[in-house]
């Protein structure tokens, strides 16, 4: 069931998207001042998540959280995901493992699943790389939420870019 969007919509950004802005890659590049801007007017917002400090625990280096909680301003996610999250986190993953029989888990699945268990019942626009985005839809679970769903795919951030603008330019 869609939920009444915050004030402004909460904008997952996954490790993915985090580490294209940190590492300057050429999409990002141009994400970047767009998502700056949007946030800047008011249009989104970018909460953190207890997933976020786990999946960049092995990476310091990048400044990935330092990006995050500026970006954030120190926004949260709730840590648990709730009944709700755990019924996400079921699907995604019976999803996961029917559709993709012959697929090896892999380590950044549980993590990722977490992730969109806590994300997608709480925000509008949810990241998450390619793999994930194909189960999500399988599931219908961003129709379910009203969820704007985006890969780390190039033609993704570019309509992430373009949707941020449109966000920002509706903003009076």
């Amino acid at each position: 069931m869609a939920r009444p969007a915050p004030s402004p919509p909460l904008l997952y950004l996954d490790q993915n998207y985090l580490s294209g802005i940190a590492k300057r890659k050429p999409a990002f590049v141009e994400l970047e001042p767009v998502l700056r801007a949007a946030m800047a007017s008011g249009a989104v917002a970018v909460p953190e998540s207890v997933v976020h400090a786990r999946e960049s625990a092995p990476r310091p280096d990048l400044g990935l959280l330092a990006l995050l909680h500026e970006l954030s301003g120190g926004l949260r996610l709730p840590d648990d995901p709730g009944p709700e999250g755990r019924q996400v986190a079921r699907r995604l993953t019976a999803a996961l493992q029917a559709e993709l029989p012959g697929r090896h888990a892999r380590a950044g699945d549980a993590a990722d699943i977490e992730a969109l268990a806590i994300a997608l019942p709480r925000c509008r626009l949810v990241t998450c790389d390619a793999l994930m985005a194909d189960v999500v839809r399988r599931t219908r679970l961003q129709r379910r939420y009203g969820v704007e769903l985006y890969s780390g795919r190039r033609h993704d951030v570019e309509a992430l870019r373009r949707r941020l603008a449109d966000l920002s330019r509706s903003i009076p």
